[in-house]
């Protein structure tokens, strides 16, 4: 039996519709949607209209209904044999009536509506043209409402959506008739959610065509001096701009970096040579952590994350036989449930030091830093958190949670070492790691070093995140290419046999393969992993207003989150990395990915060749 249709809006963002197998231009002509839940655009700015960018997020879209706009109120006006009803504060003012009849429908006249004027016929015929369900009539006692016996949503061209076909509106303010009602698209209605005809006045302009879904282009938009929007927002605001995902500001990365292959110096292997993948943190720990492949899924917390992609992240590391990482937000007990091999991160914040909920990992992480904001606690909007979130944090929901800079409980290094021995003490031995930020790279190695971790985690630039300040996370960090060799470099010139784990700014396998050659022992994959179950990079996690239901608590919004299709997308980019994995292997003479090393790489760029110990081309 097909799930009932529905439309809901989420606050400030797009039109949500359920169980919408096809959506009709204004051709006619109809388009399948391939998502059981779909989100259409409502501020009217996306680039691929009627689909949701997330556009919404970045213009600061508001669905505040105006306080001039015309009121509710069902209107009836008797005629001989018809009475013919009108709620002026619905209507979209598509012109069918007046236009069509105007001795019955006078414009600009009161009382607007003349019942006798015409036949009950043509009345009939114009009133059931009404695509808002504004009008409607009685006939010998029974009302005339529903007109439209299939299901659909029409993209009219510079228009509104109508909706017809009984599809449930899931909204306070219910239409005069679920059978057929207008959806404002243009993001100007005075009545929103609905259309009032402000798309005349604004000149919308949008021909009612299914656009493709263009794939994100991540290339950097700041290819010029572009303070000037910076000190414009600052001066309109008088704070600081928070943004989302990584620093646009360009930066060495590992396209400055080539592999050599082998030929005759040494041989390639063939395809059926298998390649050794098993990766171990932790090597000197009583419980070692060992997954069957060299990257895994990066901490992200739930707050900035939903849920439901948290519990999907969980249930793709399974599949895959990786860890999953907690974030610093705490434990969400579902996604401990459905990860094989968990890591969880002690944040800066001291509710996540919880002795009871640290028992329950497979390795622990101390979060000193990361990337985007050394030195900065977490940030976590008031509108994502829920009664459920402040309650994993002590928070107050409502209200922003930021947590502190300082690792709670630091006052010296000494309580660092002693931090780390009392965890490894209360789990029987699990991996104990410490996450820093890539900055006095040596030195802070020497004081992590000193506390006897099992792992370091190094965050480099080109890390991601919900929330930050972009003039922070624009000026920070120090790229991969040049920490991993740095750190790498150090740990060998002292003996130390720590794993390290790389974060921020790898993405595939090229960047997973680069990044093991230049020293690195496993890699933490942060927004790689959110794209492979549906991410679409709209960079507006910090507004709550994510498109695809994955970084928003918005209910209506989490909606659009398919774990099915999510668990497909992330097992099918974790496999298939595997297999580029395997190639890049093989093709330098290896048949164990950890062997790949410098030798196996080149640059094409003079910087990096300058500055590390990689030769240029």
């Amino acid at each position: 039996m097909k799930d009932k249709t529905a439309i809901e809006v989420a606050k400030n963002g797009p039109i949500v519709v359920r169980n919408l197998a096809k959506i009709t231009e204004s051709t006619g002509s109809q388009q399948s949607l391939h998502k059981k839940t779909t989100a259409l655009c409502r501020c009217g700015k996306s680039k691929i209209k009627p689909i949701c960018d997330g556009t919404h997020g970045k213009v600061g879209f508001d669905d505040r209904r105006s306080d001039d706009r015309v009121m509710r109120r069902l209107d009836s006006y008797t005629g001989k044999e018809i009475i013919i009803h009108d709620d002026r504060g619905i209507c979209s003012h598509a012109g069918f009536c007046t236009d069509g009849l105007p001795t019955v429908f006078m414009m600009g006249k009161e009382p607007w509506i003349n019942p006798d004027a015409e036949t009950i016929e043509r009345i009939i015929e114009t009133i059931k043209k009404c695509p808002s369900g504004a009008l409607s009539y009685t006939i010998n006692d029974v009302k005339h409402d529903d007109y439209h016996k299939n299901e659909e949503i029409v993209v009219t061209e510079n228009g509104p959506y109508y909706a017809r076909g009984d599809i449930e509106f899931l909204h306070v303010d219910k239409p005069q008739t679920q059978n057929h009602y207008a959806l404002c698209r243009c993001g100007a209605s005075k009545n929103k959610p609905y259309c009032n005809g402000q798309h005349w006045y604004r000149k919308f302009n949008d021909d009612g065509l299914v656009k493709e879904e263009q794939p994100c282009s991540c290339s950097l938009e700041g290819s010029y001096d572009n303070k000037t929007s910076d000190i414009q927002y600052l001066s309109k605001h008088g704070e600081s701009q928070n943004s989302s995902m990584r620093t646009e500001e360009p930066f060495p990365d590992f396209k400055t970096i080539l592999f050599k292959g082998v030929q005759l110096d040494s041989f390639p292997y063939n395809e059926n040579v298998a390649v050794n993948m098993k990766t171990i943190i932790g090597k000197s720990a009583k419980k070692p952590l060992e997954i069957s492949i060299p990257y895994y899924v990066s901490h992200m917390s739930f707050g900035a994350l939903s849920r439901e992609a948290k519990i999907a992240l969980a249930k793709g590391s399974t599949l895959v036989d990786t860890a999953m990482c907690s974030g610093e937000g705490g434990m969400l007990p579902e996604s401990r449930n459905e990860a094989r091999k968990y890591i969880y991160e002690l944040g800066t914040a001291p509710f996540s030091h919880d002795d009871e909920i640290i028992k329950q990992a497979d390795a622990v992480e101390l979060k000193i830093g990361q990337a985007v904001k050394p030195g900065l606690g977490g940030h976590l909007p008031a509108n994502k958190i829920t009664p459920e979130i402040a309650r994993i944090r002590n928070a107050k929901a409502g209200e922003d949670f930021v947590s502190p800079g300082r690792f709670y409980g630091l006052e010296s290094i000494q309580d660092l070492k002693e931090k780390v021995s009392h965890i490894r003490e209360i789990t029987g031995g699990v991996p104990v790691g410490i996450k820093i930020t890539a900055a006095h790279i040596e030195e802070d190695l020497e004081k992590a070093l000193f506390c006897k971790p099992d792992f370091i985690t190094i965050d480099c630039r080109g890390g991601a995140t919900g929330s930050s300040p972009k003039f922070l996370k624009d000026n920070v960090g120090i790229p991969a290419i040049f920490t991993i060799r740095r750190a790498r470099k150090y740990l060998d010139s002292v003996g130390s046999d720590v794993t390290l784990c790389i974060t921020g700014g790898l993405r595939d396998s090229s960047d997973i393969a680069k990044g093991l050659a230049l020293g690195a022992d496993a890699v933490a994959l942060a927004t790689a992993s959110l794209i492979s179950i549906g991410c679409i990079q709209a960079k507006v996690c910090h507004t709550g207003l994510c498109p695809v239901g994955i970084n928003t608590q918005d209910i209506s919004l989490r909606k659009l989150f398919d774990e099915k299709e999510a668990l497909t997308g992330f097992v099918n980019f974790y496999n298939a990395t595997k297999k580029e994995l395997a190639v890049f292997t093989r093709s330098n003479g290896k048949q164990d990915i950890h062997d790949l090393c410098t030798d196996d790489i080149v640059t094409i760029s003079n910087e990096v060749s300058l500055n590390t110990d990689i030769k240029h081309v």
